[in-house]
């Protein structure tokens, strides 16, 4: 157990690069958009690493693997680089600046430093990317202007569930008692990290997330009038039956059943907060809708076998502490069949809701059809496509 300990203590940290989140629900569908303004659409992908893609089984690197790159890991398999294939021909300016390890905050004000992609060695502790330090990215928010007509956004794991998370993993490495993580939380050793002891359902920190995100959303609302906004909500990560999880690092390693369980709950609750928090601004006349990730990710968990699952577990391969054979750090990220899933969910929903006028023209009288069909519709929920 001493290797095992020793692994998961040094490398659960990285699991910050996630924003792992469950279960959730569809919200209504956004208020009645404005007239496009221009032939091609603006766009803007906001994110954590999962928009960004992170893991090599979400496709190539964007970047070459050396000095300048940015250290936010972004993949050409990931949805915000899939969606402008699936909208060729109808985007104008495409802005991408999605990183791993983001948070609300980093969208909205605060500087955020990349950590770039971490290696595993033969006992499957995560090395740190040997380019760090990486230079300081602005807001993301920044990204978003006055004439842009549709944000992506993806984010709120790395708020506090992924802080949980790593916390777990060395907990539940360092022995074998059932719940160890929950029982640290109540006896206060994560207390200053902002993980209260009288808090167990982190109903605290949650409150906090909602509170950020109708910020995040009156924030992009403000700077973009014209915008469709799109949250797109975390995929199934834990499965509802936890027997199903191998200890083994291409599942989720060392958590027991009863961590599972409980960081389900929590991952639910993040969902929710997504969900809750679009269905708000929209009621409030922002255009802005929940996309639910989740039902079409049950049974792709990280617990699902190899051709099966959608979310990856901690590598690609099943390893052997001291030996190694890890294959690439997926570190609980989606693959590529999952961003392709949400990008074509996405531009399904976009083709709806945003009528371009053809290339070369202003057809106004489109334009303003599609907005008079839009209101004569009900309010509907997310859309799953194949």
């Amino acid at each position: 157990m001493g290797s095992k300990k020793r692994a998961m203590a040094a490398g659960a940290a990285v699991v910050a690069l996630a924003g792992t989140v469950g279960a959730g629900a569809g919200t209504s569908a956004g208020a009645d958009g404005p007239r496009m303004r221009a032939p091609m659409l603006s766009m803007v992908s906001l994110g954590d690493s999962y928009s960004a893609g992170y893991t090599r089984l979400a496709g190539d690197p964007a970047e070459p693997d050396e000095a300048g790159k940015s250290g936010c890991e972004q993949t050409l398999g990931s949805y915000p680089y899939l969606l402008r294939d699936e909208l060729a021909g109808r985007l104008g300016r495409v802005a991408n600046v999605t990183c791993g390890g983001a948070r609300t905050d980093d969208i909205l004000g605060t500087p955020q430093k990349p950590t770039g992609h971490a290696s595993l060695d033969r006992f499957g502790i995560p090395q740190p990317d040997p380019l760090t330090p990486f230079p300081l990215r602005a807001p993301q928010i920044d990204a978003v202007r006055p004439d842009t007509d549709v944000v992506t956004v993806g984010i709120g794991g790395n708020d506090y569930f992924s802080l949980l998370a790593t916390l777990c993993l060395e907990a539940d490495a360092a022995g074998d008692d059932p719940g160890r993580c929950q029982d640290n939380l109540k006896n206060g050793q994560y207390a200053g990290l902002g993980l209260p002891a009288d808090d167990p359902g982190l109903d605290g920190p949650r409150q906090a997330l909602a509170g950020r995100y109708r910020t995040l959303l009156g924030e992009l609302h403000a700077r973009a009038p014209h915008a469709r906004i799109y949250v797109v909500g975390y995929p199934t990560v834990i499965p509802r039956d936890t027997g199903t999880c191998a200890p083994n690092s291409q599942e989720l390693f060392t958590l027991d059943r009863e961590d599972l369980d409980w960081l389900r709950q929590i991952l639910d609750g993040v969902n929710a907060v997504m969900a809750s928090a679009t269905a708000s601004a929209n009621e409030q006349g922002v255009p802005a809708q929940f996309v639910d990730t989740h039902h079409a990710t049950v049974g792709k968990d990280a617990c699902a076998p190899r051709d099966t699952k959608w979310v990856e577990g901690y590598s690609e391969k099943i390893g052997v502490i001291g030996a190694g054979g890890w294959g690439d750090p997926a570190l609980i990220h989606p693959n590529y069949l999952y961003h392709r899933y949400v990008a074509r969910q996405l531009a399904q929903r976009i083709r709806r809701d945003v009528t371009a006028p053809p290339a070369g023209g202003t057809d106004k009288s489109s334009r303003t059809a599609g907005r008079e069909g839009e209101r004569r519709k009900p309010k509907v929920g997310a859309v799953a496509v194949s």
